[in-house]
Parts: C-alpha cells; sequence; structure tokens
C-alpha cells in the first residue's frame, strides 16, 4: 500500500515538472512576437508623451470670435476653412475645395469625415452658424470677408456671397477670427468650446495656462502628444528663464539680446523664421512740422537701418524698405535714394541752424515728440538711437513712453512714434494696405490722405489674377515710399527656442499655427 502511495506521488510530480516546463517554454516569446511587444511598448509610450511649452500672450477667454482668435489658434484646437502653407500659399483644411462662380460667388465644399470636439459631425449649416457669427462679434472678419450671405446647398457644401468683389476672401478664411466651432457650446459655463483641432481644451487657468489633450476622433493625422501644457509668461526673460531652468520645453518670442547666451547652453536651440510683421516710424500728417514732405524725408534719412539690424536686433532681421517683408511674392520694393541733402532740405524751408547745432526758425528750435511703447522693448532702443541721430542732425527730440500706444495715437497730440504690425498676416497685402491706408479709415493712424492710393487699393481689392494682385502691390508701396506716411525700419525674425528632443514645434512666417499634431519629444 505504501509502495502505491509512492508511485502515485512519483507520478504526480512528474506530471507537474512537465507541465512547468511546458509553461516556460509557452512563456518564451518567439523573435515575431518579441517585435510586436516592443512596438506596442512604444506605441503605449508614444500616446503618453506630453509637452510644456511658454507662450507670451494670455487670451482673456477661449472665444474663439474676438480678439482671442489668435491664441485659440495657436494652441493646436481651432481650425479654419482655409489654411496657409510654408509659402503662405492658401490651401485646403476645412473646406476641400472651392471654386468662384462670378466675382462675388464662391461655393465651398467641406470635408465630410470632420467632428467637433463634442462629438457632433461638422456640416455646411454648423459652418454658417460659426462664420455669421464671427463677423457678428468681430469687425475684422467682417472686414475681411465683406460677406453679404451665406447659403446652405447640400449638408457638405456652402455658397458665400460677398457684398463687393474680394478677391483676397479665400486667403482671408485662413485668418484665426474664422475659426469653426459648434456655436451651440461657446456659451455653455459647464464645458468648453467644442472646436475641430487635433487637440481638444482640457483646463483653463485665466492668464495662467491652458492644457490641451490628444482629440482621438480628429479627422486628419492624429498628435503625436498626448497633452500639452501651454503657460502664459508675459516677461521674455521670465520665459527664457522658465526654458533654462526646464519648467517648460519650449518658448515663443525669445528677447533678441539674450540668443548668444542660449546658443552656448547645448540642451537648447534656438529657432528662428522671416516674420511678416514690420517695426516702423509713424509720422502724424497732422503735424504742423511733419505735414511736410521735406520734414518726413529728413527723419527718414536719418535712420541708421543697417546699424539698427546689426545691433539691436543681433542680426536677426533685415532692412525694411516698404511695408511688407521680401519673403513675400509682392515685397521686393526698391526704394529711391533721396538726390538732396539734409541741410538743403532744412535750408529750402527756411531754417537755420543756431550756434548749438540746432536748426531754427523765428527763434524756435526744430523740436518733435516721439512715443514708444514697452511691450516690445526693441522699439524703445531704437527710439533712443534714432532720437541720437537726429539730434547729430540738428533736431531735437522728445521721447515718452505710454502703455497703450493705440489710446494716445487716436486721442492725443504727438509727432512721431514708434510702432510694430504684422502686415500680411493672411499672406495677401488687401487688408493691410485698406485699414491702414484707405483715407476714411479709422485704422490710418498716420493720417494718411491720398485719393490717388485710395483709387489703387480699390483696383487691388477687385483684381483676382495672382500675378496681376502682386503687380499693383508693388506700385501702391512705391507709392506710398514717394509720399511718406511711415518710414520703415526692419522686418524683424520670429524667434523661438526648444530643449534637446522637442520637434516640431517650428516658427514660420505666419503666426498661427504653434501647437500642432507634428509636435513631438523624445522622452
Amino acid at each position: 500500500m505504501r509502495r502505491s502511495r509512492n508511485k502515485k506521488h512519483a507520478w504526480v510530480i512528474w506530471m507537474t515538472t512537465i507541465v512547468f516546463t511546458l509553461s516556460l517554454v509557452g512563456c518564451a516569446a518567439s523573435p515575431e512576437a518579441t517585435k510586436t511587444d516592443k512596438k506596442e511598448a512604444s506605441a503605449n509610450t508614444a500616446s503618453s508623451k506630453t509637452l510644456t511649452m511658454a507662450f507670451a500672450w494670455s487670451p482673456a477667454s477661449l472665444d474663439p470670435h474676438g480678439s482671442d482668435s489668435w491664441e485659440i489658434m495657436r494652441s493646436g484646437v481651432g481650425e479654419t476653412l482655409v489654411k496657409l502653407n510654408e509659402q503662405l500659399e492658401p490651401k485646403p483644411w476645412l473646406a476641400k475645395e472651392w471654386k468662384q462662380e462670378n466675382e462675388t460667388t464662391w461655393v465651398f465644399t467641406l470635408q465630410e469625415n470632420v467632428r467637433f470636439h463634442n462629438g457632433k459631425k461638422m456640416d455646411a449649416e454648423s459652418v454658417k452658424n460659426s462664420l455669421l457669427r464671427s463677423i457678428e462679434k468681430d469687425q475684422k472678419a467682417k472686414d475681411l470677408l465683406q460677406v453679404k450671405s451665406i447659403e446652405i446647398l447640400a449638408p457638405n457644401q456652402l455658397k458665400i456671397v460677398t457684398d463687393q468683389p474680394n478677391a483676397a476672401l479665400i486667403p482671408h478664411l485662413a485668418d484665426p477670427s474664422t475659426i469653426i466651432v459648434d456655436t451651440e457650446t461657446i456659451e455653455n459655463k459647464l464645458s468648453y468650446p467644442a472646436l475641430t483641432g487635433a487637440f481638444k481644451i482640457k483646463k483653463f487657468n485665466k492668464d495662467e495656462s491652458l492644457v490641451v489633450e490628444r482629440y482621438e476622433d480628429y479627422w486628419g493625422e492624429k498628435a503625436r502628444l498626448s497633452k500639452v501644457t501651454i503657460k502664459y509668461i508675459a516677461d521674455g526673460n521670465t520665459r527664457l528663464m522658465a526654458l533654462q531652468s526646464g519648467d517648460v520645453d519650449a518658448a515663443t518670442d525669445i528677447p533678441v539680446d539674450s540668443i548668444e547666451l542660449l546658443k552656448k547652453d547645448k540642451n537648447i536651440e534656438v529657432l528662428t523664421a522671416p516674420s511678416l510683421r514690420t517695426h516702423m516710424l509713424l509720422f502724424n500728417m497732422k503735424s504742423p512740422l511733419f505735414k511736410e514732405l521735406a520734414y518726413r524725408k529728413v527723419v527718414d534719412m536719418s535712420i541708421p537701418r543697417k546699424a539698427i539690424v546689426s545691433s539691436v536686433m543681433k542680426g536677426e532681421g533685415t532692412e525694411a524698405k516698404s511695408p511688407f517683408a521680401e519673403v513675400l511674392p509682392f515685397g521686393k520694393v526698391e526704394k529711391v535714394k533721396e538726390t538732396q541733402t539734409i541741410d538743403q532740405l532744412m535750408k529750402q524751408g527756411g531754417w537755420e541752424k543756431n550756434a548749438k547745432g540746432i536748426w531754427e526758425k523765428q527763434g524756435k528750435p526744430f523740436e518733435v515728440k516721439m512715443l514708444t511703447f514697452p511691450q516690445r522693448p526693441e522699439l524703445s532702443v531704437m527710439a533712443e538711437i534714432i532720437q541720437n541721430e537726429l539730434l547729430k542732425a540738428g533736431i531735437q527730440v522728445k521721447l515718452r513712453q505710454v502703455e497703450n500706444i493705440d489710446e494716445v495715437l487716436a486721442n492725443e497730440d504727438w509727432d512721431l512714434s514708434m510702432y510694430s504690425m504684422l502686415t500680411a498676416h493672411t499672406g495677401d497685402p488687401q487688408y493691410f494696405l485698406n485699414i491702414f491706408y484707405r483715407s476714411t479709415s479709422e485704422s490710418n493712424v498716420s493720417h494718411y490722405v491720398s485719393p490717388a492710393l485710395d483709387s489703387m487699393i480699390d483696383q487691388l481689392n477687385q483684381t483676382s489674377d495672382a500675378t496681376k494682385r502682386n503687380g499693383l502691390a508693388v506700385e501702391i508701396q512705391e507709392q506710398i515710399n514717394q509720399d511718406l506716411p511711415q518710414s520703415f525700419i526692419v522686418h524683424p525674425k520670429t524667434i523661438f527656442a526648444v530643449r534637446s528632443g522637442v520637434k516640431g514645434f517650428t516658427p514660420l512666417p505666419i503666426e498661427y499655427y504653434y501647437n500642432n499634431a507634428q509636435a513631438d519629444v523624445k522622452k
């Protein structure tokens, strides 16, 4: 009996050993299985990657229709019907295609597989509601689009009719003021606006941060990052220190004077791109002095553009010859050199230099007021350089820094002012020329009146052919340079910086697409 039990016990041990051995064999993965497991592990790691960015400007709200539309677009959550590529050409985005039926009528066919962040399908009705709301809420959208009516032709097709010929309608539909949103979600206090981008809003702390996460049902290429935290840091040096310390992985609008320091840091890469911005000096053409072209010429001739690009911009910019940067197809404008000297121009106006070397007439010195503002520190430095050069030429300049430059320009007396404008924010000249130079425009801060230029702008508005439009834009700039309502100083570069391993966070001439689906980081 005992022998039988021992045999049985031995048999159980033997079977247990075989089963255990087989289980080990089964657990030993084949090369193919190992590769599959590694791929899955890699995918899981990639899907959970995050990034922290520092932006300079914070939105007051997440309403995409209004003054905060640019920041909504930059966060990667919003999209428009049209997108501008790196060459600033309009390409399909939420609109799959379009055609022009006549000079005021356009038909748009929409992408059919787009869903808002709340899961609702985007269709012609929701796009119509969104565009009409943007026009109602934002004067810029109204001016850009000039819409008379929007008609739904099919579930994914709509017709836009403009009040007058608007040859720039297509690039203007890339402006962030026209972001497409499910309008029913904007006023809902229990949720965030439902947009269509590769990222959706997760959490917003006003003036502090915005957290966005990958939208898994996105209609296009899925975001490579699962979450992006955008910190709003207004001060450039503070933004820089956050990058250096590793509190953020990437930062926009890096101060120019910090570039050399960053380039010495092996853990940080500085990224630059030509911008569509122009730093300029405004003349008040209602000023008793600068209503005269000769004195505007004197100031323009005294601006040391080459030295400013070298010393103030550290080489990160180009000398400006016109309102538009040379990166644009209509930006290559040759400036005619003045044939008369400063002394000749001043003496023709009856001015004589006094014992101190200052131009004087009837006992009064040639003295002017120049405004500047702190939000763009490089402009204040430029103002001091120009002040010094004008003093050498015999003109006294009193500098005044103001907090709200646009308010002071509109409501107070001034002679000269530093200013900065993004002059072709849709890659097209039409909008800027209409608001900044048309005689009747409230945004014509220099009070420049030219019926001839108004007529040329009208012609541009109605010209569809790209080559002819570019030619007209050049002619308009030549007229502006001749009349000189502003002196154009420099086209600055856009400057970003990222920590090692960050990819796809790239500055472009257009300032819209900061966070995007291609943004990535090696962990």
